[in-house]
Order: C-alpha cells, then structure tokens, then sequence
C-alpha cells in the first residue's frame, strides 16, 4: 500500500510538473558597465537578480503569456511579452541601452490633445516617485521649482504657484486627472490644490499651448499624470508611506492600493492626511499662521483592453490654510512651536472632482473623450471662526473631445474642448470681493503632424469662444455696497471674448545624437472674473481691488528654439525664447488709500508687454559605471511694460540647479545626492517693487531601496534642505512686500513601503 501511495504520487507530482515550463535569459549592457538587473514576471510578481554573468531564470513557471520587465539603474528599462510552453526553455538574450545614449523614444506626452514628444514644443518630464521628491510641503511646485523655466510664487509654506518662463498665476494651465483647473478665479493668494498622491511623473510644456489647451495655457501647461500600477498587477498591491518635515513639525500619511483582475476590470484608491504646524525661519523666528493641513482620498475604477479603455476616477481633497498676517514680523500670530489649530485668518478649502477618460481604437481612427465636474467650495474666515469673510462657490464642468487619423506620413487631430464655470457668494458672508458670475467657453481645433524622413512638421489652429456674465442684482450684493464696474443700472455686466490661436513648428533629427526643435505658437487668455469684476477688500489683506470689465482678453506671439546632443555620458538641453503679449494684464498698488477703510487700493492693468530668455539643461555621467552623475539646469528672463519702457513686475530672477549623486553598493541601491539653488539678485525690480537681495540654498541627504523579496521593497530617505538655514525673501514671494522669510533648515525624513 505505501509503494502505490508513493507510486500515485509520483505520478501526480509529475503530471503537474508537466504542465510548467521555464525561462532562462541573458542580459547585454550595450556599455559593458552595467553590474546587475531586475527581472520581473509582473503577472506572477516575481522577480530575481541576474548573477555575475548577467544570467537569470524563472522555473516551474504555468503554461501562458506573461510580462517580463527588466530595470537596472542608469539603463532604459524594457517590458517584452513571455509565451511559456509547458516542457520547454524558453531562452532569451536582452540589450540594455544607457539612459542617456540615445534621443528619447517617441511616447505620448497627453492622450486627450495627441501630443507627442517628437513635438516642436519645448517640454520637460518630471518623475514624481522618487522617494526623496515625495511629500514636499511646497506640494508638486517643491520638485518642479528645480525644472529651469519653471519657479514658484509663494503665499506660505504650503501655497506655491507655478510661473513658465516669467508668466504665471492664471496663465499656467494645470491638468489633473485630465480637468483642466480653474479655481483661481478670484486672485493670485490660493494654492493649485492639488498634490502629489496617486501622481507618478508630471510634464512641463513651456509655451503657449493655448491651440490645444484653450484659455490659461499663455504661459505653459502642468500636467500631472496618474500613477495606474493597478493596470498591471493581477494581485493587490501598492504602497504605503509617512513623510516627517522638521521645519513645521509637519507630518504626511499615505497609501496607496489596487488590482486589475482577468476580465480587464481595474480599481485602485489612495488616501494621505497631512498636517504642519507653524514654520521656521533661517533666523530661527516661528512664522505665526504658517500652519495648514490637507486630507486627500481618491478612487479610480475601469476597464483596460487593447481597443478600448476607460477610467471613472473621483478625488477628494479638504485643505485648512492659515493666513500669514501683513504685520507678522512685528505683531506676530505665532504660540507654541507644535500648535496646529487654525487661527485667525485661515482659509478652508474643499474640492470635489469627478472624472470619465474614454479611450477607443476603431481600426484607421482612435477617439477620445474626457468628461469632469469640478466643485470648489472655498471660505476666508477672518473675523471668527463662526463667521465666513469671504465665501465663494464654484461649479465648473469641463469637456475634452478628439478624434484622430493617419493617411500615410500624415496624423490628424480635430478636437473640441470647452468648459461651463458657475460661480456664487455663499449666502451670510462679511465681504464680497467679486459678483455671482459664470461663463461658458467653447473651442475647436485641428492639429496636423507630418512625419518625413528627418522631419517632423506640426501645424495647429484653433478657434474660442467665451461669455462672461456677472450679477450684482440681489440684495446680497446692494446692502454690501457692491458696485459693478461701470456701475451699470441693471447691475448685470456681459463679456464676450474670442479669436483664433495657431502654432507652426518643425522638430529636425541632425543625427541619432542631436535633435533640433524650432515653434512659433500663439496663446491667449481670456480675463478671469477678479481681473474683470472685484471691488472690494480681500479678507487677509490690506488691499482693496479693482477690476476693469473693459479688458480685452491676452494675446501672445512666440519664437522658441531647442537643441539636444545626447552622447554616452553627456546630454544638452538649450533653448532661447522671446514673446511678445498683448494687452498683458498686471496687478499693483496704485499707491493710493481708501477714506473710509485706510485700506490700500489696488487695480488690475492692462499693457503691453514683452518676454524673452533662456534655458540650459546638462547632464553628466562621471564614470563609466554610472555610479557618479551630475546634473545643471540655468535660466534667465526678461520681462519688459512695453507701454511704460520699464520691467515687468513678478519677473523671476536668475537661477541655477545643480545636483551631484553617487550610488554605490552591488545594486546601487544605495544614494548620496547634493543640491544646490542659486537665486541672482534681482535687480530690474517692477512698478512699486524693489530690488531683492539673491541667496543660495544647498541640501544633502542619502537614500536607499531594500529588496524584502518577490516584488516587496522598503524605501527610505533623509535630507536637510537649506542645510546652512539661510534666511532669505524671495522676489516672487507674495510676502515679499512685509519681508517675511521662507523657511528656514529642514530634516525631511520619508519613508515607503511597496507591495
């Protein structure tokens, strides 16, 4: 009986055994300098280490089709689909290219617009999930700021706005999860609110891309783009980290989980808490009223197939801002180092965002569809905390339709693209900035791109349509003393605004080693409702604006040339740029105080205006292992008030990044890094601004990547940013006018765990 139970085993064994089959493969750095590589079966998430002959293998592996990946640090990584056979070795011989020894792949920058990144546009990728860039206070402008071309305007530690080649504010289009944002319809003092959770790269396109984005893209376009790991993993996975900032005390939570299953069905959710309280300075002074928190949560649920895809997503996300007075420095809000409650002034924020994305492949033709509903729930309360200064609600709905065909050497695109925005004083609020206002924007546009031999030709027109209505009418808006400009007798006001935007540019392949981009493109940007309509205080300020409904909308014009050489260990990224700007609206003090209230009266102008500048990127690999890298990124701009013959104000200084790392041990899983951020004395200060003093920031910090098996890691990080607690204003700081610093020196430490 124990022969014939063994002998049925044996045999079973054996049936199941043959039914598998294994993987054998060799991997070629094309270098020779490559120590070691990842392998990974996605399907199954396993993974292995090649051996010292670069040599890996999978055994026992079930009859199917699977997705083997292969990562080594410096190289392209590189995912080839597996066909197992049961009895059988199925052997493979894998080239792996450095990073940096070829002109990037063709791959799709936006999939609602078709932008590709042979495009003569000039656009930088950024990734975002990288342990050390995760959780800045500074949001996803803390990691972008380092992009030359792109700097930051700060209200606080956790409000910073992004500026493209010295314009910013509402000229920066932001897109998340494919909605374009509009909540900064009432001034330049808010945040984007959005952060980096579930966001695993971001590409910064500089220059008008109002042909393919519409309004508010004068300047240039962020565009964040999903983390979907859930696509590709048949078994739950994901992350989960904490972020700890010493220069608030400040403290994030996160995590991040999903799946895809074997009918193509996808869900994956995320969720982070955040809370800082007040910041430090370089001069060691707390900065009363620095203090925020944000909780974050989002869903995402679909279908991945080959001919079709979609994805419903939605996104949750409360803020509580606090309000850093004009007199901090010299009656400061701030008490004890590890208070977090809010304080008198604060903002309360609260945005709701759905959103479909639709894919489908008909054969010759591809369509795409994005459909989203933003609500923007926003409060200033001053006064006390059981009253609301200024309330506003806003309701915007936003389309994004385009279909797109070859006929040979030749792709087209037609899209139509447009947004309804409602927005509303909340009833029983103490101020009113702006009247109950909305509009509908509507647009169509056509992109052509030829592909010939060393050539790549892109030609783009478009044409917009807006309707601005405002309504003081009700009695909320006459008690307050609201007026209208104009002061018009039905207190109604209508703004129209349309035109036509284009761009022509060519993207020249000189060798496979240099690449050579040249675009003229048009942008424009329809006058947003607090530059048409405000009269009134803004609560948290001393400021009184005015706004002109007479302002014709933004027209811009500009010339933009890029050359790349990309060798072994060595690349070049340098582009020159000038724009001229029609009609170019400013925001200053007008140098005048309101009688009754002694406030200062701001008004919204409208000029002429000019750009230029540029931008240089290098990258250096020292030695021939790629353990030793550099990277310097420089820029410059020029902004002159044609009609005035003096600067513009909120014009950037000159900067420069540099940033050395060194990675070292058998899998150089292990980084030191260095930065440094040398900021010019900005000395063509604007009307009513002055000269401000430059300043230099340097930060260290090590990381370092634990394999844990199959496909878990831990990840870790620390860093001092602003090492030597440099004390410094900067020019594009909104507190600039009261001298209050940034933050002073700050250990940042992180730590994420993956599934």
């Amino acid at each position: 009986m124990k022969f014939k139970l063994l002998a049925l085993i044996s045999f079973i064994s054996s049936a199941l055994f043959s039914q598998s089959g294994s993987i054998e493969g060799q991997i070629i750095f094309e270098d020779k300098a490559g120590l070691s590589a990842t392998v990974i079966l996605q399907e199954l998430q396993k993974n292995t280490i090649t051996d010292k002959e670069n040599s890996f293998t999978f055994k026992n592996i079930e009859e199917g089709v699977y997705t083997l990946m292969v990562n080594s640090l410096g190289y392209t990584s590189l995912t080839q689909q597996i066909k197992v056979t049961a009895n059988q070795t199925k052997r493979l011989t894998i080239r792996l290219s450095p990073e940096n020894m070829q002109l990037e792949e063709v791959v799709i920058i936006d999939r609602q617009t078709g932008l590709n990144s042979k495009t003569p546009y000039n656009f930088t990728a950024v990734r975002m999930d990288r342990i050390d860039s995760k959780s800045s206070p500074a949001g996803v402008m803390g990691v972008l700021r380092e992009v030359p071309g792109v700097y930051g305007a700060e209200f606080g530690h956790g409000i910073v706005k992004p500026f493209i080649r010295g314009l910013g504010f509402s000229r920066v289009a932001t897109i998340y999860q494919g909605n374009k944002l509009e909540n900064q319809q009432w001034g330049a003092d808010h945040g984007l609110g959005v952060n980096d959770l579930g966001v695993e790269s971001i590409d910064v396109i500089k220059g008008p891309a109002s042909v393919l984005y519409g309004s508010g893209a004068l300047g240039g376009v962020i565009l964040l783009k999903e983390d979907e790991f859930y696509k590709d993993s048949k078994t739950l996975s994901g992350n989960v980290g904490s972020t700890f900032n010493s220069v608030s005390n400040g403290f994030r939570s996160y995590a991040s989980v999903g799946k895809s299953f074997n009918n193509n069905l996808f869900f994956g959710t995320d969720l982070a808490y955040e809370n800082h309280a007040d910041y430090k300075s370089g001069d060691g002074d707390i900065i009363g009223n620095s203090r925020f928190n944000m909780s974050t949560a989002r869903f995402h649920i679909g279908i991945d197939k080959e001919k079709f895809d979609n994805k419903l997503s939605v996104t949750y996300n409360k803020q509580n801002l606090g309000i850093i007075g004009d007199d901090e420095l010299i009656n400061s809000n701030a008490t004890t180092r590890n208070d977090r409650d809010m304080q008198l002034p604060f903002q309360e924020v609260t945005d709701v965002l759905v959103s479909y994305n639709q894919r489908i492949d008909h054969g010759k033709i591809e369509s795409v569809l994005h459909v989203s509903h933003h609500i923007n729930d926003r409060k200033e309360i001053e006064t006390d905390v059981d009253l609301v200064d200024l309330g506003l609600n806003q309701n915007n709905t936003f389309y994004n339709a385009r279909i797109n065909f070859d006929t040979g050497n030749v792709t087209h695109n037609l899209g139509l693209q447009g947004n309804f925005l409602q927005n509303e004083n909340q009833e029983n609020v103490l101020e009113i900035l702006i009247p109950n206002a909305n509009y509908a924007e509507n647009g169509a546009y056509y992109m052509m791109n030829w592909d010939y031999k060393s050539y790549f030709v892109q030609a783009a027109l478009r044409y917009d349509y807006r309707q601005v209505k405002a309504d003081a009418s009700n009695d909320q808006f006459i008690d307050a003393g609201f007026v209208l400009p104009g002061n018009p007798e039905s207190r109604t006001l209508k703004s129209n605004f349309s035109g036509l935007t284009g761009s022509l540019g060519v993207t020249k392949t000189l060798s496979s080693t240099q690449k050579l981009k040249a675009n003229f493109s048009s942008g424009f940007r329809s006058p947003d409702l607090a530059e048409l309509y405000s009269f009134g205080q803004h609560p948290g300020t001393n400021r009184f604006e005015i706004g002109n409904a007479n302002f014709e909308r933004e027209q811009s014009f500009q010339v933009d040339f890029n050359y790349a050489l990309v060798l072994d260990r060595f690349r070049l990224d340098w582009s020159v740029f000038g724009s001229r700007v029609d009609n170019y609206i400013f925001f200053s003090d007008t140098g005048d105080v309101r009688q009754d209230s002694g406030l200062q009266i701001w008004e919204y102008q409208q000029v002429g205006a000019e750009l230029y500048g540029s931008e240089l990127n290098l990258q250096y690999i020292a030695l021939k292992n790629r353990q030793l890298k550099f990277n310097l990124g420089a820029a410059f701009v020029r902004g002159n008030n044609k009609d005035f013959d003096e600067p513009l104000t909120f014009i950037p200084p000159d900067n420069i990044n540099f940033e050395a790392e060194y990675s070292f041990g058998q899998l150089q899983h292990t980084s030191l890094f260095s930065k440094l951020r040398g900021i010019a004395t900005q000395d063509r200060p604007g009307f009513n601004e002055e000269e401000t003093p430059g300043y230099s920031l340097v930060d260290i910090g090590v990381r370092r990547t634990f394999n844990l098996g199959e496909a878990n890691k831990l990840e870790a990080s620390v860093a001092f940013q602003n090492l030597f607690n440099e004390t410094y204003v900067d020019h594009l700081s909104i507190l600039r006018a009261f001298n209050i610093p940034s933050p002073g020196r700050n250990l940042m430490l992180n730590l994420r765990y993956n599934f």
